[in-house]
């Protein structure tokens, strides 16, 4: 694995969960304050822990499967549920808080793949240049897009050195 990033949550949505278990709280006081106790832990404990879990990952990873049109032993993107080889990946462009904002907006693409979270502000776009493909691009937010772009350049030079010495 070249990269690997969760997007969890910040503190600003544990701080919710914290709001949450207060209001079950007050709600199950009514039983006592055991009960009180227990129903604001645990709705705490529960809303952090959906937060984490359903939290996507973005990853580079090395092989994979060939369905998605590329070798066995080529690297690929995997942002959330999605899988693409980066010979199916064009120019990649650097997104801050205004530019992914746009791009979620204004300049949005229905057909383009988002792995978005409200909680990070910074992304990267990169052009789908597979003519089989129908996605214009991916919208994958990370809190690291310098990092990341770094790591698909990087990988993609590898990928070209190689097949010009094979």
């Amino acid at each position: 694995m070249r990269y690997s990033e969760r997007l969890v949550p910040g503190p600003g949505f544990h701080l919710i969960s914290v709001l949450c278990g207060g209001a079950a709280a007050l709600v199950f006081s009514l039983w006592g304050p055991l009960a009180a106790t227990m129903a604001g832990v645990a709705t705490v404990a529960a809303f952090s822990l959906l937060g984490i879990i359903t939290a996507p990952q973005v990853r580079v990873i090395d092989g994979g499967d060939c369905a998605d049109g590329g070798t066995a032993d080529e690297a690929r993107l995997r942002a959330g549920g999605a899988t693409i080889p980066l010979s199916a990946l064009g120019e990649i462009e650097r997104l801050d808080e205004a530019g992914l904002k746009e791009w979620m907006g204004t300049r949005a693409d229905a057909r383009a793949h988002t792995c978005h979270r409200a909680w990070v502000r910074t992304g990267v776009r990169i052009a789908v240049a597979d003519a089989r493909d129908a996605t214009p691009y991916w919208l994958v937010c990370t809190r690291r897009p310098e990092e990341l772009e770094a790591v698909l350049s990087e990988a993609r030079r590898q990928a070209a050195h190689s097949e010009q010495t094979s």
